[in-house]
């Protein structure tokens, strides 16, 4: 989807670090791919909301924020552009207040999508016989390098490099996925859908430019892109993802994977030696499958439909095979050349039925918690809900993306116009996908006890283990008739399993109604909607702070950054405790990102644990500040506050 700016925007502050040499691999090689060890992110897109909404509001509503009392939907991800025009009219350094704030709430491991140059940096040629000019930018094809010749390690002329080294070096710390332009193979010609043999096929012809409304140029500039983010990106923060943009036919990305940045004809030669799969790590994708429900029948000469919620959650699963599918076939199967991660950037149903399309109130709140789970049943490691509220009201809308949120509509109600209340209301989507996260968010995904629960075909469901080794069940029945959200199943633990006697019951509105029933583990009664079983009392609470973007959440909980007292009227300590040797630098940051003083330069500390005086905080004014901890690779940042 396209967006506005000003938006819901998330990640965190910037931080001035020290570049990496040019690399010297490519996705292709082995060990390159970082492993992603931290949990499952349930994430959100942003969106404009009229005046009475600014950023960090929005991201109160997503994330929550106990200080504010608003509970938000529990989101801890967030998916913001940065667009290039956008950096340079108002300066690279402009959104980072917001960045500072959403840090306090928990945001973390975020995808960022880079793109939309400025009128001085597009390029204005046209390709292939459109008439539209290129949406991309001009000189990609100077050298991406230039030795430092202008103060930067890349060519300052090509201006795609220029733009992404600025924006990565400033914003590294605190995101974890690169994403390439929005939605590159949205198709206004109709190629993407058909068949090999039909003509005009992707899947043995190039996409031609024309019909590619968000790039107007070849799929070899978009490879270019890619080639260019990679270099550039794996330059700075080697730990970082490269995904394409959300991506919605598998067909765009086998031309990806068949073809190189070759502007002439994608072939393979010495200048241009890879092919664009050696340029990303993560496929993201975008799924609506209210567009997938039906199917041509010649027996009754019609479409045959199936609108549902498991309909939905199933054809977003084959989507997500599908692009599996392409990969494996081109190499990408972790023999030839390593797996590529997943990522579903926009995904959702609407609310409310436009056209032959599904859409109920009912089928809406059971598709997300079913395709949050589903997402990690089949390694999907974050979802992005498409959106955070409602365009319209249910009256008003006219377009299924404009009920497709979950607030009510928000023009109006926030918090700039109302006198700091939040006059925010939740849709039911909202209040199940805010449940879903606050049972699960500290959990994983277990397959094998999944395996285990034998599951008949009428039934769906998965099993997840918190950090305290006790075990999660979500189970539902599933649904099978065309605009029809009941169904009904029982169902009883194999005795393999040796499931505890009693479980807690949490039903999709837990996270507005607080109720959990002890039950007992006989025969289970199940409908359309599922529901949470745990073995446990409660849901293990969720630190405010967020993991390092680079560690695991292991090393988060052993390192145990403590900065107190917090407030402080004079001198600020800081404990850490490290389980190897480390150089350790400390920066203080004012509440607009600004550097305002080095605590620790860069200092080497032993194994083990520390307490470090921090004596500059006595010459600070009072106020916000944020300490930014470094630590080889683990990265933090603490609140601060001077009161005097």
């Amino acid at each position: 989807m396209k967006f506005n700016i000003p938006v819901c925007l998330a990640v965190l502050v910037c931080s001035y670090l020290k570049t990496n040499a040019q690399i010297n691999f490519t996705a292709n090689d082995f060990g390159h791919v970082p492993a992603y060890n931290g949990y499952f992110r349930y994430g959100t897109n942003g969106g404009w909301y009229g005046s009475s909404w600014d950023d960090q509001s929005c991201a109160d509503i997503a994330a929550g924020n106990p200080s504010k009392n608003v509970k938000g939907v529990s989101s801890k991800t967030f998916r913001p552009p940065l667009p290039e025009t956008f950096l340079e009219y108002w300066g690279y350094n402009i959104r980072v207040p917001e960045f500072n704030h959403y840090a306090t709430l928990g945001v973390a491991d975020n995808t960022i999508f880079l793109g939309e140059p400025s009128a001085a940096h597009k390029d204005n040629n046209t390709y292939a016989g459109c008439p539209d000019q290129s949406k991309l930018f001009k000189n990609m094809y100077e050298p991406i390098w230039d030795g430092g010749a202008n103060g930067t390690p890349v060519n300052d002329n090509n201006y795609f490099a220029l733009y992404v080294y600025k924006t990565v070096t400033l914003y590294k710390s605190y995101t974890k996925f690169w994403e390439i332009i929005n939605e590159p193979d949205y198709d206004s010609g109709g190629g993407s859908y058909l068949a090999r043999g039909v003509p005009g096929n992707w899947w043995e012809n190039n996409p031609p430019p024309c019909d590619l409304p968000n790039m107007k140029a070849p799929v070899f500039h978009y490879i270019r892109l890619l080639r260019i983010a990679y270099e550039v990106i794996k330059s700075v923060d080697p730990t970082a993802y490269i995904t394409t943009g959300g991506l919605g036919y598998p067909s765009f990305v086998d031309a990806v994977l068949r073809n190189t940045d070759n502007p002439v004809d994608g072939s393979v030669t010495a200048e241009y030696p890879n092919k664009g799969g050696a340029y990303f790590d993560v496929l993201s994708f975008h799924s609506y499958p209210m567009y997938n429900l039906a199917s041509w029948s010649n027996v009754i000469n019609g479409w045959v439909y199936k609108r549902h919620s498991d309909a939905a959650s199933d054809a977003y699963v084959q989507l997500k095979k599908n692009f599996e599918t392409v990969l494996g076939d081109r190499g990408y199967n972790g023999i030839t050349y390593p797996k590529k991660l997943f990522i579903c950037t926009e995904n959702n149903i609407p609310r409310k039925a436009i056209g032959t399309m599904i859409g109920s109130d009912e089928a809406q709140k059971n598709y997300i918690i079913k395709a949050l789970v589903q997402s990690q049943k089949n390694d999907v490691l974050q979802m992005y809900v498409y959106m955070l509220g409602d365009t319209k009201t249910f009256a008003e809308a006219t377009s299924e993306f404009e009920t497709m949120g979950l607030y009510q509509k928000l023009e109006g109600a926030g918090p700039l116009a109302n006198g700091g209340a939040y006059l925010v209301q939740y849709n039911n989507e909202g209040i199940a996908y805010k449940s879903t996260s606050d049972i699960l968010r500290t959990t994983h995904f277990d397959a094998a006890r999944t395996t285990a629960m034998n599951l008949p075909a009428n039934i769906e469901g998965a099993a997840f283990k918190d950090v305290n080794g006790a075990y999660i069940y979500v189970l539902w029945s599933k649904t099978t008739t065309d605009l029809v959200e009941t169904s009904s199943a029982t169902y009883n633990f194999p005795a393999a399993m040796n499931v505890t006697p009693y479980l807690n019951r949490r039903d999709w509105d837990f996270s507005q109604t607080g109720t959990v029933t002890r039950i007992t583990t006989g025969t289970l009664s199940l409908t359309a909607t599922p529901v949470f079983l745990s073995e446990s009392q409660d849901p293990l609470p969720v630190p405010n702070d967020p993991p390092p973007p680079s560690k695991s959440d292991e090393d988060f909980r052993e390192l145990a950054l403590t900065l107190y007292p917090n407030p402080t009227q004079s001198v600020a300590s800081l404990r850490f405790n490290l389980r190897e040797p480390l150089n350790v630098r400390v920066t203080i940051h004012s509440a607009d990102g600004k550097l305002v003083a080095v605590a620790i330069p860069g200092q080497e500390f032993a194994k083990g644990s520390h307490v470090v005086p921090l004596t500059i905080t006595q010459k600070l004014a009072s106020g916000v500040y944020y300490c930014h901890f470094e630590a080889g690779t683990m990265q933090q940042m603490k609140k601060l506050v001077i009161a005097r």
